[in-house]
């Protein structure tokens, strides 16, 4: 009698087959984990920079409707477009802009604190009372506006406090963010 060996896995061979499958499973969940990992990232800085250009827009949006109505000279009234510093505090850009139809003008604002760029809205020209705020950036190091004008480029607005009705011909904003470094804009306004 003669025997026949069986034609099955034996142990080993099972064993084997089992580590084999193991590792595959091990190196294919890594991979799985990595690219989701990658994804959310991907994902959080699309948002950022996604923030940064409503943020740009809304900034645009507002110089490009400013307006400088006509004032008495001398007449006290509050400048069409003033950078306002205060010491111990960040820098603010106040403005009047016309809304679509042109017939309303109101008083806006871009003031940076506590590492945020925030959009100030008043429902009149003068600006008293508290505004609406509405947070545009976050993650900031630093806010600096800078005006073009009669080809300077100044610090401050107005260049003499005794103009009201004055309108730089460009500004120019420029963000230190957290995650990318310093990102410069420079806005056309006539």
């Amino acid at each position: 009698m003669t025997l026949r060996r069986s034609r099955g896995l034996t142990l080993i061979e099972l064993m084997v087959a089992l580590a084999v499958f193991a590792v595959l499973g091990l190196l294919s969940y890594r991979a799985l984990s990595q690219m989701t990992i990658h994804e959310q990232r991907v994902s959080a800085e699309l948002e950022r920079w996604r923030m940064l250009g409503r943020a740009m827009q809304r900034v645009e949006s507002d110089l490009l409707q400013s307006t400088a109505p006509e004032t008495l000279a001398n007449s006290g009234a509050t400048p069409a477009m003033q950078l306002i510093r205060l010491p111990g505090l960040d820098n603010e850009l106040r403005m009047l802009v016309a809304d679509g139809s042109r017939q309303r003008v109101m008083r806006v604002g871009y003031r940076f604190t506590e590492g945020r760029l925030e959009w100030l809205r008043w429902p009149a020209r003068i600006a008293d009372g508290a505004p609406e705020v509405d947070t545009l950036i976050d993650q900031l190091r630093e806010v600096r506006w800078r005006f073009v004008f009669q080809g300077r480029r100044l610090d401050a607005w107005p260049p003499d406090n005794t103009r009201t009705d004055l309108l730089p011909q460009a500004v120019e904003l420029e963000l230190e963010l957290d995650h990318v470094g310093t990102v410069s804009r420079l806005f056309a306004l006539r």
